[in-house]
C-alpha cells in the first residue's frame, strides 16, 4: 500500500521563477538572444527613408493633377524678361514655335528608338522640348502645342553634358529686322558688340568677330528657272528669255529636289519623284511689258521658277557702319553703300547656350505614368517603418 504524497495547503503559488511542477526556472535569468543587430535595422530604416525622399518629385509630380496647367504662349511665359515661380514639376501645356532647324535626333546607344530635343523660339533659350518616340496627337503636332511634364533643366541628371553639346556643336540662325539692326548699330561704341533681338524675340549678343550674312535685292532683275526637260539646252533656255524681251546677265545649271522627293544614300527607301533640273539665269526686264514678260514665262512650264535675284554680302560686325540713308560695309579695298531699301534680310549664326534658368518639357509625360514609382515608395516606406521599430523595440531591452 503506497503512502499519499502530503500537499501543504499553504504552500505559495508558483511564480515566475518557478516552471510548470512547482520548481525553479534556473533559466529565468538568461535574455533571449536579439534576433537581428539595432545597428542593422537602423541602416536599413535610414536607407529605406532616403530612397523615398530620393523620388519625392516623382511622388509629387505622380499626385499632381492630371488636367495639364495650360500656360499659352511660350514667348510670352517664358520671355527672359519674365520670371517663373512654382511651374516646375507640373503636367503643362504650353504652345509655340519649335526651332527644328537646331534640333538634335536623340537615341538610346545599341537602340533604334529615337526622340527629338530642340528648342522654342522667342523664349531666349528659356525653353526646350524632349519630344518622345510614341506618337502624338495628330492636332498637338500640327499646332506646335506640347503637353507633357515641366521641370527644371539644373535638376536634369545630364545638365553638363547638355549645355556642353549645345554651345559646341550646335548653331541657329538668327535674323534681325532692319531696324533694329540699325538701332543697334547706330547705338554702339565705336566697333564694339552688338546686342539685340531678331525676328523671334531672342537676344543675340554678336562680337565684333562675328560674321552678318545680308541679302541685298538687285533691283530690276530676276532669277529665273527654266526645266531642262522643256529646254534641251542652255542655248534654247536663253532664247525663250530673249524672245521676251529679256537682258541674261549670268547663267547655270541648277538640280533641285521636286517637292516629295526621297533623299538619296544607302538609307534611302526609294520612289517619288525625280529631282529637276533647271537652267537658271540671272535676266533683266525693263519697260512696261516686265510683268507681262515674266507670266508669259511662268506659262512655259509648272516647273518654272521665278524669283527676286539677290547678292549676298559677308561681313564681321566690326566692318559694318550706319549711314544716313545706306548700310556701309568697309572692305579690304573701299566701303560699300547698301541702300536700305534694297536690303531683304540680315542673318547670323550664332551657338546655342542653355540659359541658366530654362526649363525643359517631356512631352507625353503624365502623371498617372509614375503611379508604380508611387507604390513602391510606399513599399519602401513601410519596409522603413518596420526597420524603425525594431529598432526603438531593441534599444528598449
Amino acid at each position: 500500500m503506497t503512502d499519499r504524497a502530503k500537499t501543504n495547503a499553504a504552500a505559495p503559488a508558483p511564480t515566475s521563477d518557478r516552471g510548470h511542477g512547482g520548481g525553479v526556472d534556473e533559466f529565468a535569468h538568461i535574455r533571449s538572444p536579439r534576433t537581428r543587430s539595432p545597428l542593422l535595422a537602423l541602416t536599413a530604416a535610414a536607407l529605406a527613408f532616403f530612397l523615398v525622399f530620393h523620388v519625392r518629385h516623382e511622388l509629387r509630380y505622380a499626385l499632381s493633377s492630371s488636367e495639364p496647367l495650360d500656360l499659352g504662349e511660350a514667348r510670352v511665359t517664358f520671355s527672359p524678361r519674365t520670371t517663373m515661380t512654382g511651374l516646375d514639376n507640373r503636367y503643362v501645356r504650353v504652345r509655340g514655335a519649335p526651332d527644328r532647324a537646331s534640333g538634335l535626333e536623340v537615341d538610346t546607344k545599341g537602340s533604334w528608338t529615337f526622340s527629338q530635343f530642340f528648342r522654342v523660339l522667342g523664349t531666349g533659350d528659356r525653353l526646350f522640348v524632349h519630344r518622345l518616340p510614341s506618337p502624338l496627337p495628330a492636332a498637338s503636332a500640327e499646332d506646335d502645342v506640347f503637353e507633357g511634364r515641366l521641370v527644371r533643366f539644373g535638376e536634369l541628371p545630364f545638365e553638363d553634358a547638355v549645355r556642353a553639346f549645345f554651345s559646341a556643336h550646335v548653331a541657329a540662325s538668327h535674323v534681325f529686322a532692319l531696324a533694329d539692326l540699325r538701332t543697334a548699330l547706330a547705338g554702339r561704341n565705336g566697333e564694339g558688340a552688338l546686342s539685340l533681338h531678331d525676328r523671334a524675340g531672342d537676344p543675340v549678343a554678336l562680337a565684333p568677330g562675328d560674321l552678318v550674312v545680308i541679302d541685298v535685292r538687285r533691283p530690276d532683275e530676276v532669277l529665273v528657272g527654266l526645266p531642262r526637260e522643256r529646254c534641251v539646252d542652255g542655248a534654247a533656255a536663253r532664247a525663250e528669255i530673249e524672245r521676251r524681251g529679256g537682258a541674261v546677265a549670268a547663267k547655270g545649271l541648277v538640280r533641285v529636289d521636286a517637292p516629295g522627293a526621297t533623299a538619296a544614300g544607302p538609307l534611302s527607301l526609294g520612289g517619288g519623284p525625280p529631282p529637276v533640273e533647271r537652267w537658271t539665269f540671272v535676266a533683266r526686264f525693263e519697260g512696261p511689258t516686265r510683268e507681262a514678260a515674266l507670266s508669259a514665262l511662268g506659262e512655259l512650264d509648272r516647273r518654272v521658277d521665278i524669283r527676286d535675284a539677290r547678292e549676298t554680302v559677308k561681313a564681321h560686325v566690326s566692318d559694318l557702319a550706319v549711314a544716313e540713308d545706306a548700310l556701309v560695309v568697309k572692305t579690304t579695298r573701299a566701303e560699300r553703300r547698301l541702300p536700305w531699301a534694297t536690303i531683304a534680310a540680315a542673318r547670323t549664326l550664332a551657338t546655342v547656350r542653355v540659359a541658366d534658368d530654362a526649363y525643359l518639357v517631356v512631352e507625353a509625360d503624365r502623371p498617372r505614368d509614375h503611379l508604380p514609382t508611387l507604390f513602391l515608395a510606399l513599399a519602401v516606406a513601410v519596409f522603413g517603418v518596420v526597420n524603425l521599430g525594431a529598432f526603438a523595440r531593441e534599444a528598449r531591452r
